[in-house]
């Protein structure tokens, strides 16, 4: 009886120990994947998406030439809706032809992870709305649906416009605003120059203001 009562502490204790063992391990994964996101210097999420237009585009496609890719919403006055938003103003229309003015192999995509039903549209009716606003601009920048987030999520996007510029070899070069506070430093043109002239990218990370992103419940 007394061996048995022995084996059965020494199994409790045993088990106890792999548990507390195993806690910082499962709270370090929690943390990891909660951290899954795009960062400069690391190779940048891929994804495939759709865009308004009824084309595929892989990020894959474009290995070798610089993406830069912008978070966009029609409706955020920071993003796409008013005389003062980024696309609004001329900010970004001058921003696209002074990148390929830099690069012309430079590629310039918009995703917009608008939920379905935000403003009571659908998510293919809001990312209509953005193309507009980039016509009217007097571009023609693909916009590309990303209706659950998932991608948005996984560069962890946060507002309209945030910016993400990869370079040739598929690794996040800048994370961040556009351009400064004042429009005076433009910070997608000067990371395209830096990047075309074999430079390093600086500064490489911002901080980027806007709308947050009107991602789908989880």
């Amino acid at each position: 009886m007394r061996l048995s009562h022995t084996i059965l502490v020494a199994t409790i204790l045993t088990g106890t120990a792999l548990l507390v063992a195993a806690s910082p391990r499962l709270g370090a994964d929690q943390k990891a994947q909660k951290a899954a996101v795009a960062t400069v210097g690391q190779a940048a999420p891929e994804f495939t998406l759709t865009g308004v237009d009824g084309k595929i585009y892989n990020l894959a496609d474009y290995k070798g030439n610089t993406v830069v890719i912008e978070w966009i919403c029609s409706s955020c006055p920071a993003s796409g809706s008013g005389a003062s938003s980024y696309w609004g103003s001329g900010t970004a229309s001058k921003t696209v032809t002074e990148m390929k003015t830099a690069d012309a192999g430079a590629v310039y995509l918009t995703i917009d992870s608008t939920k379905d039903g935000h403003q009571g549209k659908t998510s293919a009716e809001e990312g209509s709305a953005a193309s507009a606003v980039i016509s009217k601009a007097g571009q023609s920048v693909p916009v590309l649906l990303d209706p659950d987030g998932k991608i948005g999520h996984s560069y962890g996007a946060k507002t309209t416009p945030h910016i993400f510029i990869v370079n040739g070899t598929g690794t996040v070069a800048y994370i961040g605003a556009p351009t400064n506070d004042d429009g005076s430093t433009n910070y997608i043109v000067n990371a395209v120059t830096a990047i075309k002239a074999g430079k390093p990218v600086e500064p490489s990370t911002t901080k980027n203001k806007g709308c947050g992103v009107k991602y789908a419940s989880k």
